[in-house]
């Protein structure tokens, strides 16, 4: 018993030494000169204030379980040296491990999340705010394509209004019909390909809105419902799978999605956005008034030829919304795994019990 109780008592000294090195370090961080003041004040203007409102409410419970998780703990040590059974007093050892690795997540949790949401994203953006820039360059080319699509539809409905009117002469009760000799060109030459691109900038946008919403959640909901209470259940063994999890899937949505949508509409937006304004300003001068019907009457018809270009724009929309979303997605998925992996498992480093 003396053991037990010797190496719980500096089990709490390391854990005490390690949370006043944390606590030291963090102290001051988004103050004057702080590191993540340096490297990321959009952090400290924003992020960091929602994390000190959440943590204050949460504070209490985490501390809690860490206390909790030394008692765990020092009952299986405690278990394994009565039996005099080394697998279990290793395996407290390894609860220990992981009560002192929860002991300086909780007490350095505002530090631990301004290294991790501030310092290391402003390493790759600078004074760049990652999620407002993501969530900007996703609304610009919402704004962009929208007045294209509009304008796109109008004129097709124009088109297509024309080309089912006909024109009807009765006399003495007999009527004949005077065939349209341009309808079928204009339908073929522009109002067929015109719908099937409406139908296709519908779905950009769709998937456009739902890239930009998916982001905004994961921002209002990542902190309190996935990262603070995935450190609590991080704290007991049964719940530790899942807590690491938790934060894993907060790390990836919250840190690492916003940051590759950054980056991935800062190298296709503004081609993207050039194409839509070209696009909105050809349809607008080659599709007013009867121009609707006689600039596409021809294969080089002027209207024919903006249809031509949007046509090649979709190749950039698809690149924009489609796949490197496609990436983005798998990516975090990647490292959602790999970190939960490594957050869920760090006993199986320090002498867990195998059964």
């Amino acid at each position: 018993m003396r053991k037990v109780l010797l190496f719980a008592l500096a089990a709490l000294l390391m854990a005490g030494v390690a949370i006043g090195t944390v606590s030291a370090q963090g102290h001051g961080y988004c103050g004057s000169g702080g590191i993540a003041e340096v490297s990321a004040p959009w952090y400290c203007n924003y992020i960091n204030q929602s994390m000190e409102a959440y943590w204050a409410q949460w504070a209490p419970y985490a501390m809690l379980a860490v206390v909790f998780s030394f008692g765990i703990a020092s009952v299986i040590f405690a278990a394994g040296t009565i039996l005099n059974n080394e697998r279990i007093r290793n395996f407290g050892v390894g609860e220990y491990y992981e009560a002192l690795a929860s002991a300086i997540i909780v007490t350095g949790f505002l530090f631990i999340s301004a290294v991790m949401f501030g310092v290391i994203t402003g390493t790759a953006t600078g004074p760049i705010d990652p999620y407002s820039t993501a969530l900007g360059y996703l609304n610009q080319t919402i704004n962009g394509l929208y007045p294209e699509l509009l304008q796109l539809f109008s004129i097709a409905a124009v088109d297509g209004y024309f080309m089912t009117t006909t024109l009807s002469i009765c006399t003495g009760g007999i009527c004949s019909t005077v065939p349209q000799f341009w309808g079928g060109v204009i339908g073929w030459l522009f109002y067929v390909p015109a719908m099937v691109l409406i139908e296709l900038q519908l779905e950009v946008l769709a998937l456009l809105y739902a890239e930009f919403w998916i982001i905004l959640e994961f921002m209002y909901i990542a902190i309190p419902v996935f990262l603070i209470p995935g450190i609590i259940l991080r704290s007991i063994i049964p719940t530790r799978g899942l807590g690491g999890m938790m934060i894993a899937t907060a790390i990836g949505f919250y840190m690492v999605l916003p940051l590759l949508f950054s980056v991935a509409y800062y190298f296709t937006h503004t081609s993207t956005l050039k194409c839509a304004e070209s696009g909105t300003l050809g349809l607008q001068q080659y599709g007013s008034g009867t121009g609707a019907q006689t600039n596409a009457l021809n294969q080089n018809g002027p209207l024919v030829q903006v249809l031509n270009g949007i046509q090649v724009c979709m190749d950039s929309y698809w690149l924009a919304v489609l796949f490197y979303p496609s990436l983005i997605m798998a990516l975090t998925y990647a490292t959602i795994i790999q970190i939960a992996e490594f957050i869920g498992g760090m006993t199986q480093m320090s002498g867990r019990l195998r059964v």
